[in-house]
């Protein structure tokens, strides 16, 4: 996709100017991304439940990566009552619960009858997971990317390396139009697609890796390998 085809053209022009978005990229092997994530989604198959990926992505939310897996721990235990699911993240663990059956249902018909890689299947996934409490487009996207959907989390990290304008990524306000909010998810999902989910995923792990939230995760592979880790924690 070039940039003339994306809607968010400030934030395509700026991936374009710091990346330096190149043939080159399409050939870098993302051996993490094809790794970890296709066992993310093999953990998730055998326990036909979104709840491992949403209650980790739920974890991430304000806080350092390396603390997920004894959050987790803490969330097996005490589910939405955990001190870990302050906020509306405890809504957003009960609603996932609840509604598990129906979440795994509606993505894998997206999946099915869409693939992973079409802007279309990328935007109605990630405004189905928008649905659950707490989690809103960027985290939405994280969740549709541990699924192997082709779209990824330009989170909090990525913004400032990048330069971008924190608007680029703010979740649409609910009194937004329904016209609006998918304009925007559409537009996100564009962005993400420049690139491409392996590699936000392989690059974003290798930018946070021993930083000073995660000094026990010191290199990408670390950093990725514990994502799965820490869905794998999930009980169900």
């Amino acid at each position: 996709m070039g940039v003339t085809e994306c809607r968010n053209y400030y934030a395509c022009n700026t991936l374009n100017s710091v990346l330096g978005i190149a043939v080159e990229n399409e050939t870098k092997e993302n051996k993490m991304y094809k790794r970890d994530v296709q066992e993310i989604i093999n953990i998730c198959d055998n326990k036909k439940s979104v709840l491992p990926v949403v209650t980790f992505t739920l974890c991430t939310i304000q806080a350092g990566l390396s603390t997920c897996k004894a959050q987790i721990e803490d969330v097996n235990k005490l589910g939405a009552n955990s001190r870990f699911m302050w906020g509306l993240k405890g809504d957003g663990y009960n609603y996932a619960k609840q509604n598990d059956a129906y979440l795994w249902g509606k993505m894998n018909h997206i999946k099915d009858t869409m693939g992973l890689d079409s802007v279309e299947a990328c935007v109605e996934v990630v405004r189905l997971f928008m649905n659950v409490p707490n989690l809103g487009m960027v985290k939405a996207s994280f969740v549709a990317q541990m699924f192997g959907f082709n779209v990824s989390c330009i989170d909090s990290h990525n913004i400032k390396r990048l330069g971008l304008k924190p608007s680029v990524v703010q979740t649409p306000p609910s009194k937004m139009s329904e016209g609006g909010k998918l304009k925007k998810v559409t537009a996100y999902v564009e962005m993400c697609q420049l690139e491409g989910t392996a590699y936000w995923w392989d690059t974003w792990c290798e930018y946070v890796a021993g930083n000073r939230a995660n000094r026990a995760l010191d290199t990408g592979d670390v950093v990725s390998r514990y994502h799965v880790e820490c869905v794998d924690t999930v009980k169900v």
